[in-house]
């Protein structure tokens, strides 16, 4: 069996049970904190780890624990680094790069960094080091070209801290690493747009620590507003050229990444586009608020069940688990149905107000009339022909043969251009 399908098999069967459908509801949802809107909980643990630690299925790799903790046999202000490998043996002779933030409230944050290389031990020592409770501190290794950190910290009682950091080599193409990933996209209707937050999880199985070449997501045409969340770590997705790229180094172990974009919505009652997915995909999911017109579909995915999250909010959801045999998901091919339009109220209260802007404009331009006994013969006919596309617009509104953006982008340049007239020639 091809390393792909082994580590698809291992995470449809085992890794990714905890994100399926039974853990929209777990007991502690402070841990899914940031997650999209209705996202189904994620536990924390090592998605490798069984119970007990045994059982490990072949060719999976289950990776030693990083250790941050206080050590109070120590000076104050030291931390202690042990710097080990896959097999949890030193690695010698390795620059450390201590990174050092001091928030202060007057001045904003300060960085700074400091640097130690290990011993034929692997070990190595920062002494000194400010241990008010407004500095933090992260440790990383630029082990293979790549980036491995151990989780920030500040000092405790003791001022004191003990980190071990594991390193791995690093590989750059998917077929040297021995990744799946999940996916979850959820969208809502806000006003004029619809709002997508993007939740990847990806999950390495192997020994190496897996650094993408170019490894972008492709985003629907029009997409605007993208933003990815700030995190302490290297991994996430930047926007280049039209699309999300996948940066970071992605060690033995389960990363969460996040971002989000929004999509124009010109009050269409259906609207189609596509998301495109990171490599090798075991499970997606797609969801939105439920409401009762509302349609979810997904191409190649099983009608949208109603599910409850913690909060007791209401979801339709649509979930895929791939299976060795098929074929690999690359993108999700999605449409919205039944979407509300604006109804004849709000295109009445337009009209209402065009019209008594018209009115205005009509008896200003009378008043002009009789002050100026000579008008321009040719400012008339501008005038005219400006008050004839208003008209035009506005029953063109009415027929829906214009969207709401067009319109109102429409009516603000007509508007402005007939004030200019009548300023001018009044």
């Amino acid at each position: 069996m091809r390393r792909y399908e082994l580590a698809l098999a291992f995470a449809t069967g085992v890794v990714l049970l905890c994100t399926g459908p039974r853990a929209l509801a777990q007991d502690d949802p402070e841990d899914d904190e940031g997650l999209p809107a209705g996202h189904p909980a994620v536990n924390d643990a090592n998605p490798h780890a069984h119970p007990g630690k045994t059982g490990t299925m072949p060719g999976v790799f289950e990776p030693p624990d990083d250790v941050e903790r206080e050590d109070p046999t120590l000076p104050p202000g030291t931390i202690a680094v042990d710097l080990r490998d896959a097999d949890d043996k030193p690695v010698a002779h390795e620059t450390l790069t201590l990174g050092i933030v001091i928030n202060s409230i007057a001045k904003g944050d300060t960085h700074k960094h400091e640097q130690a290389t290990t011993d034929a031990a692997g070990h190595a020592v920062f002494a000194g080091l400010d241990t008010a409770s407004n500095v933090a501190y992260r440790l990383t290794s630029g082990y293979g070209g790549g980036s491995f950190a151990a989780s920030p910290f500040q000092f405790g009682m003791s001022k004191t801290m003990r980190v071990v950091l594991h390193v791995y080599p690093v590989v750059r193409t998917l077929s040297d690493a021995l990744i799946v990933c999940e996916t979850a996209v959820a969208a809502e209707l806000r006003d004029d747009r619809i709002h997508v937050e993007e939740a990847l999880t990806v999950y390495n199985l192997g020994r190496t620590a897996w650094q993408p070449d170019d490894v972008r997501l492709a985003l629907p045409e029009g997409y605007t507003a993208f933003n990815a969340q700030a995190s302490m770590s290297d991994q996430g997705v930047d926007e280049v050229a039209h699309s999300g790229k996948l940066r970071g180094t992605f060690s033995p172990g389960r990363h969460l990444i996040q971002f989000r974009w929004q999509l124009p919505w010109s009050g269409e009652k259906d609207v189609d586009f596509d998301v495109g997915l990171i490599p090798h995909v075991a499970i997606a999911r797609v969801m939105m608020p439920a409401t009762a017109s509302i349609k979810l579909d997904v191409a190649g995915f099983p009608p949208p069940e109603v599910r409850h999250d913690d909060q007791n909010q209401t979801f339709l959801v649509t979930e895929r688990r791939v299976r060795p045999d098929e074929a690999r998901l690359t993108s999700l091919a999605i449409s919205i149905h039944d979407l509300p339009t604006p109804g004849p109220g709000r295109l009445i209260a337009t009209l209402m107000a065009a019209a008594g802007v018209l009115i205005g404009i009509v008896f200003t331009t009378s008043s002009s009339r009789r002050r100026r006994k000579a008008a321009d013969p040719d400012v008339a006919a501008a005038r005219d022909m400006l008050l004839d596309e208003l008209l035009g617009l506005e029953r063109a509104r009415a027929a829906g043969t214009v969207g709401p953006k067009t319109y109102d982008r429409a009516r603000r340049d007509l508007m402005e251009s007939l004030a200019r007239l009548i300023v001018a020639y009044s």
